[in-house]
């Protein structure tokens, strides 16, 4: 059974939901003219991650046998946490690591003279 087919009034809260969704689905083919926008991007991306990993874990949307895996595979600042594994650590630190590898990379072209934003 699709629980996104059943009929339901949306409440406030879901409808914002549901309106961010629309939003972001509006820019899902959007151009990045450059790595600086892409990482400008990917920042403003981090906001709305850290929204909804919050209520993935308010929810326990993910097992916690999944979240355990990614966490003994997250980088030694993740997986030495005191805490248990959660959507936000992970993710977030899956982000933060995607933008620090486009930073460099393009610190890595300015140094070699090669031109333009690199796909990293």
């Amino acid at each position: 059974m699709d629980v996104r087919r059943l009929p339901c009034k949306i409440t406030h809260r879901s409808g914002l939901f549901t309106e961010a969704a629309l939003s972001l689905r509006a820019e899902r083919y959007w151009h990045y003219g450059s790595t600086n926008e892409r990482v400008e991007f990917l920042r403003a991306l981090g906001d709305v991650l850290t929204e909804v990993s919050y209520h993935l874990d308010a929810n326990a949307v993910l097992p916690p046998e999944f979240l355990e895996v990614c966490q003994d595979m997250a980088v030694p600042a993740i997986r030495n946490l005191p805490l248990p594994p959660s959507a936000g650590s992970i993710l977030m630190s899956c982000l933060d690591r995607r933008i620090e590898r486009l930073i460099a990379a393009q610190g890595d072209s300015g140094n070699t003279g090669a031109g333009g934003g690199r796909s990293a």
